[in-house]
């Protein structure tokens, strides 16, 4: 018995990871770990708060006496997103590939390019040169806990109330704000470091001086929001990593983005068991015949030029909406009032409730992967997710586009795989995959 304590001594946990980590790694993995339980904790709030919500607005307008009523919750989840808008607001500048530069409002539509425009703020940039910016200070100039929570709450009033959209890009943001709140300098913890010794030094060794750090964490608590909503935190951790460096490679910030995911995905199981995002009923081999091949390339054809034709309805939605014929209460009104207008006919079409294709649309995706969806309750799906999608975020309402993306692609499966004789699930992952490609550019 001795022996076996001494083995496990010489092989303790402490003197394996001193091994293996310098200090600084080792506070990174510290880092990771604490922002992986503490974004788990706001994203498993906000997934369970927008799924009840929702479900609780879709049960009672089924419930009543006409469809039409979702324009009650819908118009209150715009004037929520409206106050949530103007409130303490603060203009994130995002840059795309071409280097035009787009001010955004921090809380509105997809968080990722918000969440990007964030993640680079601390580095070196012409215009923060001419101001006498640099480095981590301009990311402090920016809200982070405040942002989180107000992104929070104008996403469950977004897709709480019946619009549609995913929930991925808005907690991509929710989580980059999380981490980075984690070492901002606040004058209150100042005071109290001056107070007390043992707080000060833990400050020195806990802060974030270096953009590399700072992105580092950033990075983690992007991963840790996606990995929490997915269930996968492999998948979560490479998303996180090729969204904000698909313009160049980075394997050295991987391990902390794995190490978060990590975290997240096991307190999940811990406190709701093993959940993914969809179920698969039945899983199914590929054949290696001629017409399987031909029906990819047929499919992979189409989900092109669909993204292609979705990116550019999304420009002229957006153009549409902030071209200043509506003030910010009549915008969101307005888009919010149109995807539901769009909802309830696909559900009149299609004979099915308003979540046919509001909210995050995961029943009807499950309903496809089950083989439960004709050809032409796929389309009506497809168009109307499309549509309903495109005036919610295009209205400033705030969701994101990985779920809506998810659904277009599991539908031009649906639609695709009869006409070849083939199944739904055969045919959903490369879909999906060449859907995310065209419409998310992940």
């Amino acid at each position: 018995m001795s022996n076996l304590l001494d083995s496990l001594h010489r092989l303790s946990f402490h003197q394996i990871f001193s091994a293996y980590f310098d200090a600084s790694e080792r506070r990174l993995v510290a880092r990771s770990i604490v922002i992986g339980a503490l974004v788990w904790l706001v994203v498993i709030a906000l997934k369970i708060s927008v799924t009840w919500t929702f479900e609780t607005v879709a049960a009672w307008v089924d419930a009543g006496p006409s469809p039409w009523l979702i324009g009650v919750p819908l118009a209150i989840g715009a004037l929520i997103m409206t106050f949530f808008s103007g409130f303490r607001t603060s203009t994130v500048h995002f840059r795309e590939s071409n280097g035009h530069l787009h001010p955004l409002r921090d809380v509105e539509g997809d968080g990722l390019e918000r969440a990007i425009a964030l993640y680079y703020s601390s580095e070196p940039a012409l215009e923060q040169a001419l101001l006498g910016e640099e480095g981590v200070a301009v990311r402090w100039q920016l809200p982070t806990f405040s942002l989180a929570f107000r992104k929070f709450l104008a996403t469950l009033a977004t897709l709480g109330s019946g619009a549609s959209g995913g929930l991925e890009a808005s907690v991509g943001l929710i989580g980059e704000s999380l981490a980075a709140g984690l070492f901002k300098p606040r004058r209150r913890g100042a005071l109290m470091m001056r107070r007390w010794r043992p707080l000060r030094r833990f400050w020195r060794w806990w802060r974030s001086n270096s953009p590399d750090d700072l992105q580092t964490a950033q990075l983690s608590g992007i991963a840790a929001a996606v990995a929490t909503l997915l269930g996968a935190p492999f998948a979560a951790a490479f998303f996180a990593v090729e969204v904000m460096y698909r313009r160049r490679p980075v394997i050295e910030k991987l391990l902390y983005a794995l190490l978060s995911s990590l975290v997240a995905f096991l307190l999940s199981s811990l406190f709701l068991g093993h959940v993914t995002m969809f179920d698969l009923h039945l899983v199914a081999r590929p054949p290696v015949t001629v017409e399987y091949y031909v029906a990819l390339g047929v499919m992979g054809i189409l989900v092109s030029q669909i993204g292609v034709y979705f990116s550019w309805m999304r420009a002229q939605t957006s153009r549409f909406f902030r071209s200043g014929r509506f003030n910010d209460v009549q915008r969101n009104l307005t888009g919010f009032l149109l995807a539901g207008v769009i909802g309830v006919l696909a559900a009149q079409a299609s004979g099915h409730g308003v979540d046919f294709v509001l909210g995050m649309g995961e029943t009807t995706i499950d309903a496809a992967l089950a083989g439960e969806l004709t050809v032409q309750l796929a389309l009506i799906a497809f168009a109307g997710k499309m549509l309903a999608t495109l005036a919610t975020i295009g209205a400033g309402g705030s969701a994101g586009l990985l779920v809506p993306s998810i659904f277009l692609g599991t539908m031009i499966a649906a639609a695709v795989a009869p006409l070849f004789s083939l199944q739904p699930v055969q045919l959903m992952i490369p879909a999906v995959t060449a859907s995310l490609v065209s419409i998310v550019n992940v």
